[in-house]
């Protein structure tokens, strides 16, 4: 086992601003993530053979955050940085299992940092299995690592503004965007406008985005949700309809697209495995996704020396994120002593300042695009509902109804959540129909049961468990605590 003094899991945002402000401290941060670049969704760049034709980006929120990716490359010499590299199970609160190029490694750190990010929420609906059925994040990623465009004709479904950014940019890649379905209705975005302009200019890109799909002709349709796909080997149409406030479809009010392809999600989900398995308490919050860590002031979770930034701790966007991640760096560099207390406060102060107005921001977006009820409603009883283990609505129910109230028991009925994703594209959607049908509330159905490993692995490659992980500087040679940039 490797030992490390600062070991940060994630390389978006939040991880990478982390890792900038342990390195500014003097650290060397240990910076793990599974992509082959850092970047995470916003900051993602193409691959060397793509990066040459591709053009600078163009939606302000990747512009703006240029600046974090330049001071990130300018202290990279002094961190060590394993792409390509999985954490798939933490054993205590700071022991992490890894896989790498060359296999497993155990590392261990002083101090960790948790910015694993969040993952698209998409609730079951008959066809949602169909080729050419997709998150608009898979899309984006499709677009924008390799420069391929999942299909001709493109509809973008669900809630929240990165429908927009996706169907910008999608359109610009050479797309036919028919159609942008956005649950919320006008007038309820009409009603959140005064909180949403206490940050304008966010506000204002998301007006922005709105004006150019506007130009393009490209239209929006408010106040409705996708209650179908259709096709045979492959998407041919979307079934949308009218909804309430309550996001149930209306039989009566429905329109249908001719489309080879559906980019749907009603926001993100964070990913609060990693947080589970290093025993951090949980707490259930609607708004911000789910269940995520219980955390304080400085993102310090129950279980000691384990910090959570980002959407992993509750979702609320880059910006956010971002602050975050350089949250968490400064207090885990107080608690290595490579920061006394008074740089430490005078630092931290004008990232709280800027939490506090993004979160008011994100608090009124969250409440507009929070998961309603009605979504419940759509799947049919043939509508396969778990796709690993291919159980449909109808076994789930029957499950339900016999007593299966929390995953563990409706998992021995039914094998809901036993496939390879262990119920993370299932449990968020179940859990809410069991809340509905049994009357318990979330909260009480409870989170979801993670064990390792949290991804598929090959026994080979525990197998093979060989010293890979550490880079070619131990921690020894870091510089001494209180070291400046």
């Amino acid at each position: 086992m490797i030992h490390h003094r600062l070991v940060i899991v994630g390389a978006g945002p939040a991880g990478m601003a982390a890792a900038v402000v342990a390195a500014e401290a003097g650290l060397r941060p240990v910076l793990i993530d599974e992509h082959p670049r850092v970047g995470g969704q916003i900051y993602r760049q193409p691959p060397a053979a793509l990066a040459s034709g591709a053009t600078a980006p163009t939606h302000r929120a990747a512009r703006r955050g240029a600046e974090l990716p330049r001071r990130f490359q300018a202290l990279a010499d002094r961190m060590t940085v394993l792409t390509d590299t999985r954490v798939w199970t933490i054993f205590a609160p700071r022991q992490l299992g890894i896989q790498g190029k060359q296999g497993c490694e155990t590392i261990e750190a002083e101090q960790l940092i948790l910015a694993p990010g969040a993952y698209e929420y998409v609730p079951p609906f008959p066809g949602w299995t169909l080729p050419g059925v997709m998150t608009p994040g898979g899309a984006q990623q499709m677009v924008k690592t390799m420069g391929v465009c999942p299909g001709k004709r493109v509809l973008i479904a669900g809630t929240g503004p990165f429908l927009l950014v996706v169907a910008e940019q999608l359109r610009k890649a050479g797309m036919e965007v028919v159609g942008v379905v956005e649950a919320v209705t006008t007038a309820e975005a009409i009603r959140a406008l005064p909180r949403l302009l206490l940050y304008p200019n966010l506000l204002g890109e998301g007006l922005g985005y709105l004006h150019r799909l506007r130009r393009a002709r490209v239209p929006m349709y408010r106040g409705e949700v996708v209650v179908e796909a259709r096709g045979d080997a492959e998407l041919r149409e979307v079934v949308v309809a009218r909804c309430d406030g309550e996001w149930r479809g209306d039989p009566a009010r429905r329109r249908t697209f001719a489309v080879d392809t559906l980019c749907i999600a009603y926001g993100f989900v964070p990913r609060a495995q990693l947080a589970q398995l290093a025993g951090c308490r949980m707490r259930f919050v609607h708004e911000l996704g789910g269940w995520i860590p219980e955390l304080d002031e400085n993102l310090q979770t129950s279980a000691a020396g384990v910090r959570v930034a980002g959407d992993g701790g509750g979702v609320a966007g880059a910006l956010v994120a971002q602050e975050e991640g350089a949250l968490a760096g400064l207090a885990a560099s107080l608690q290595l002593g490579a920061l006394d207390s008074l740089s430490f406060e005078r630092n931290r102060r004008p990232v709280i300042r800027r939490l506090r107005r993004l979160r008011r921001f994100r608090e009124a977006l969250d409440r507009l695009s929070r998961i309603r009820p009605g979504l419940t409603t759509i799947p049919t009883p043939d509508t396969i509902v778990c796709r690993c283990e291919e159980l449909t609505q109808a076994e789930v129910e029957t499950g339900i109804a016999f007593g299966g109230t929390d995953l563990r028991t409706l998992k021995v009925m039914t094998r809901l959540g036993m496939g390879a994703c262990q119920g993370s594209m299932c449990w968020p959607a179940a859990s809410r129909w069991i809340a509905v049908r049994s009357g318990k509330s979330i909260e009480e159905i409870g989170p979801l049961s993670v064990r390792p490993p949290i991804m598929p692995l090959c026994v080979g490659d525990l197998a093979r468990e060989e010293g890979v992980a550490a880079g070619p500087e131990a921690d020894s040679r870091e510089p001494s605590a209180g070291a400046s940039s």
